[in-house]
C-alpha cells in the first residue's frame, strides 16, 4: 500500500514515544584548593569513559568551604532520570558517610539516575539494576562511604594533635614571620619624615610589600602612646 511522506510520518510518530529522550552521561570532577589540577580527573572521564568534555564539570571549592554550587547545579537543575553521573572517587559526594550516603540515596532513589565510580568498579549501578545487585551496592556503599568518613576524621583528629604539640614546643604556624632588618629603624624614621619613599625603604631594607607594610603597622602598634 502506497503512502505518502506526510502519512508515512504520521505512522511513524503512532510507534515512536516522543517523550523518550537519549541517557546522557556525565562527569564531575572536583579539586580542594584553587592550585591542584584537574586534569587527571578529567583525563579519566574524557579519555577512559568517554564523556564529552562540555558534559564534564569541575569544581575548585575553597578549602575551608564546601558548598559546591557547580556540583549542586548539576545534580539539581541538569540531571535527569535514566542519566548517568560518573566520579573518580567516592568523596567526591561528601566529606563523611553521612553527606555520601545522603547524595547517592539522593540520586540514585530520588532523581532515578545512575552513578558509576571509576576507581570502584563494584559502585556502578548500571551494572545491578537487579534487587540482589541494588542490595550488595547499598551495603558496599555503606562500607565504603564508612571508611572514607574514618579516614577523614583521624586524618584531621592527626592535624589537630600535630598543631597541639607543635604549639607546646613553641613552633610558629602558619605564614613565616618576618622579623625587623637590622637598619629598620633608619629606614623607618626616613621614610615616615619623607626623606625617602616606601620603595626605596623596602629596596635598602630587602624587604617586599607586603611584608614592608605589615612591619610598618606592627612597629606603629608598637610605639604608639596610649
Amino acid at each position: 500500500m502506497f503512502l505518502s511522506p506526510i502519512a508515512r510520518a504520521a505512522h511513524f510518530v503512532v510507534f515512536v514515544n516522543p517523550s523518550v529522550m537519549a541517557v546522557k552521561k556525565f562527569g564531575y570532577v572536583r579539586v580542594s584548593t584553587r592550585e591542584q589540577n584537574p586534569e587527571r580527573q578529567i583525563h579519566i572521564l574524557r579519555d577512559e569513559e568517554g564523556i564529552d568534555e562540555r558534559d564534564i564539570y569541575v569544581e575548585k571549592e575553597s578549602g575551608r568551604q564546601f558548598e559546591r554550587p557547580v556540583y549542586r547545579s548539576l545534580v539539581d537543575n541538569i540531571l535527569r532520570e535514566g542519566d548517568l553521573l560518573v566520579v573518580t572517587e567516592l568523596k567526591r559526594f561528601g566529606r563523611n558517610y553521612g553527606e555520601i550516603y545522603k547524595e547517592w540515596f539522593h540520586i540514585t532513589k530520588e532523581i532515578g539516575a545512575d552513578i558509576k565510580v571509576t576507581s570502584m568498579p563494584i559502585l556502578d549501578t548500571t551494572q545491578s539494576k537487579e534487587l540482589v545487585g541494588q542490595l550488595i551496592t547499598d551495603v558496599v556503599l555503606a562500607v565504603f562511604a564508612y571508611v572514607a568518613d574514618e579516614d577523614w576524621t583521624e586524618r584531621h583528629e592527626l592535624q589537630r594533635q600535630g598543631i597541639e604539640v607543635a604549639k607546646a614546643d613553641g613552633k610558629h604556624l602558619g605564614r613565616p614571620r618576618v622579623e625587623y632588618p637590622e637598619n629598620w629603624e633608619d629606614c623607618y624614621e626616613r621614610w615616615k619624615s619623607g626623606v625617602i619613599l616606601a620603595k626605596e625603604a623596602m629596596t635598602l631594607m630587602g624587604l617586599k610589600k607586603d611584608s614592608f607594610y605589615r612591619l610598618a603597622r606592627k612597629y606603629k602598634e608598637e610605639h604608639s602612646v596610649l
